[in-house]
């Protein structure tokens, strides 16, 4: 059967067969195969010419909304807790030898308190007799500051054991990045932050290591090197856009970039910035997957943070958008919807960014959690050509035509399908009287939307009508063009964008309006014949269509539907069952199709709109009420 197209792709692809097929690998095959990357990338050229931009800028730092005025910040800065030099206290190698500081049950350290009293009168001492034999204050600070030299042993005890060499050579690498050890013999700078992923990912009880590490190395840097400390935040920021730290660390380490971010006066408040933003996309999301390209690692090092990326709108607008190292599809699409003027929350679960890849038949959505930066180098380093796409995949709340970008986007979607006949309903395969007159005059719309300012021709009709009603013999071609251009008298005074909404406007009322469609096959176990129908997904439901006429056989609620199963058989066709009904009474329909991992995503996208929306409302209602009885009482 011919393959029918979602109305959310715009023809530019059809589903994946498998989510296997995704383009983005594993975190461990990433990361550890970080060398691979440095062998085979491609020039900067190259990748401009498969994604249509891959320069790198400076872009400006976004405000982090934490719900904090800078009154706020300020005063929880400064109020002397979870500073490094107490992390280094409590955990640092040589403080926990030197003072056998015991971990109480509740976590507390016994003998802290005298250790800090005891270093205090020492100081007091040491300047009254000039000498002293014990660690002073300073000598304990000394620990968490900039180092000229490399580190002998790890700041942390690690175990096993051997990690301790490994934690040195990251130090070493953290210093030959920052320019402070000169590079070895082959190594590149880039080099030096493979070696920090691939140890960070291979063993996680290091991550704790390189943070303190980076903290101790961007803390009253001393080097001779005039960008030493630029680089070494730079380098944080990487590493903060990969791996989360431990509990133990958490507080620590967010005071201290929140102490570098929120200060303007300081030299780097800006990249630290950087990093505390990439920080917290790291424990929301998990840290990027795959290893940073040589142009990203390049460009961060130079101190531009963002890469012109490329996106695509249906119908073949294109927008360029600064994308950083810890930017996710989310991101994107928020930013897109808030040039189409969407800015519900809720409404916003309606797009999708899709990864067209060149030659791929199938598709999905990407994940809404995925880093960009990861999709793209992934690609990128296979030669692979590909389209990122923004468009609407459900189709849940009401059009809204106060946007020219949002009705060029909904009009490029819904054309082509309303075109090729699938919102289309013809019982009997006869047209209705009122459907005669809205597609005559869609006609003439679509005619001035595609910016003509002359009377539709008999030839140009016939391109202007959906596919099915030209065969049809009650209304013969002659009959069509006089009615298109009866209707062509009142396009004159409408602009495209005009034009093209009043075509939404009249599609919108139609019952198909707004669904995706896919090719299926009824599995009955009682019968040998297996009928084939259309399946139109949209926010009534689940419609099982017959595939001449359109009309409903028998459909679902999204309420009633309770679950999806996905079967692949032996012969390696694939199957969904839908279970149907409710808990105490239901019914399995099984649907042979190769789309069956996007009609179960629809399904479920559907669903969770529809509970997201009433959950809205239902927090609006009672803030209403509550509003209400506060006037009262008043």
């Amino acid at each position: 059967m011919e393959q029918i197209r979602s109305s959310r792709q715009n023809g530019y692809a059809k589903e994946m067969e498998s989510s296997d097929k995704r383009l983005n690998s594993s975190k461990s095959q990433a990361i550890t195969n970080g060398d691979a990357h440095n062998n085979n990338h491609h020039h900067p050229a190259s990748e401009s010419g498969r994604d249509g931009c891959s320069s790198w800028v400076e872009s400006r730092i976004d405000h982090v909304d934490d719900n904090r005025s800078d009154i706020t910040q300020s005063s929880n800065i400064n109020d002397g807790k979870f500073s490094l030099l107490q992390f280094a206290l409590y955990n640092f190698r040589d403080v926990v030898d030197k003072y056998e500081l015991i971990r109480s049950a509740d976590g507390s350290f016994s003998g802290s308190i005298k250790l800090l009293e005891s270093l205090k009168s020492k100081k007091k001492n040491k300047k009254k007799n000039g000498s002293g034999s014990d660690w002073t204050w300073r000598e304990l600070s000394d620990l968490v500051k900039f180092s000229k030299a490399p580190i002998t042993n790890s700041l942390l005890k690690l175990s096993p054991p051997e990690l301790n060499k490994i934690a040195i050579e990251c130090f070493a690498s953290i210093m030959r990045f920052m320019g402070d050890l000169p590079l070895l013999k082959n190594q590149t700078e880039v080099d030096c932050v493979y070696t920090i992923l691939v140890n960070c990912y291979q063993w996680p009880q290091l991550r704790d290591e390189v943070y303190c590490q980076l903290m101790k190395q961007t803390t009253n840097n001393k080097s001779a090197r005039l960008d030493s400390c630029q680089r070494g935040w730079r380098l944080f920021s990487i590493v903060a856009a990969y791996f989360d730290c431990s509990e133990n660390l958490r507080p620590y380490l967010h005071k201290f970039l929140e102490t570098s971010a929120y200060d303007k006066r300081r030299a780097y408040y800006a990249t630290a910035m950087v990093c505390l933003q990439n920080l917290r996309k790291t424990m929301k999301y998990g840290g990027r997957k795959n290893v940073p390209s040589i142009e990203e690692i390049a460009a961060i090092a130079a101190g531009r943070n963002s890469k012109r990326q490329m996106y695509r709108l249906p119908g073949g607008t294109e927008r360029i958008i600064n994308t950083k190292s810890s930017t996710v599809v989310s991101d994107i699409i928020e930013e897109i919807c808030s040039m189409l003027n969407v800015n519900n929350p809720v409404e916003m679960q309606e797009f999708s960014l899709y990864c067209i890849i060149d030659g791929d038949l199938y598709t999905m959505p990407l994940n809404r959690e995925e880093y960009i930066l990861d999709v793209t180098t992934e690609l990128l380093k296979n030669g692979q050509t590909f389209y990122l796409i923004f468009c609407r995949s459900v189709w849940y709340y009401p059009l809204r035509l106060d946007c020219q970008l949002y009705i060029e986007v909904i009009f490029n979607q819904v054309a082509p399908d309303y075109l090729e006949g699938l919102l289309l309903i013809t019982p009997g395969e006869r047209l209705k009287e009122n459907q005669v007159s809205d597609i005559s005059r869609i006609a003439a719309l679509l005619h001035r939307a595609a910016n003509m300012d002359h009377e539709p021709t008999k030839d140009e009709v016939k391109y202007l009508l959906p596919k099915p009603i030209l065969p049809m013999k009650e209304i013969r071609p002659p009959q069509w063009v006089e009615m298109v251009q009866s209707n062509w008298n009142d396009m004159g005074a409408l602009t495209t964008t005009e034009a093209k909404a009043q075509c939404l406007d009249i599609l919108q009322k139609w019952p198909l309006f707004g669904s995706c469609f896919f090719a299926i096959r009824h599995i009955q176990a009682d019968s040998p014949n297996h009928p084939d129908y259309i399946l139109a997904l949209n926010k009534e439901g689940a419609h099982f269509l017959d595939i001449l006429t359109h009309e409903t056989i028998w459909d679902y609620p999204f309420d009633q539907i309770i679950s999806t199963r996905k079967i692949r058989a032996e012969d390696e066709a694939l199957f969904l069952d839908m279970k149907c009904g409710n808990l105490m009474t239901y019914k399995i329909t099984r649907i042979q199709t190769d789309q069956a991992h996007e009609i179960s995503r629809l399904i479920r996208q559907y669903i969770d709109i529809q509970n997201s929306d009433k959950g809205e409302r239902g927090q609006q209602v009672s803030t209403i009420s509550r509003n209400a009885n506060s006037n009262y009482s008043s």
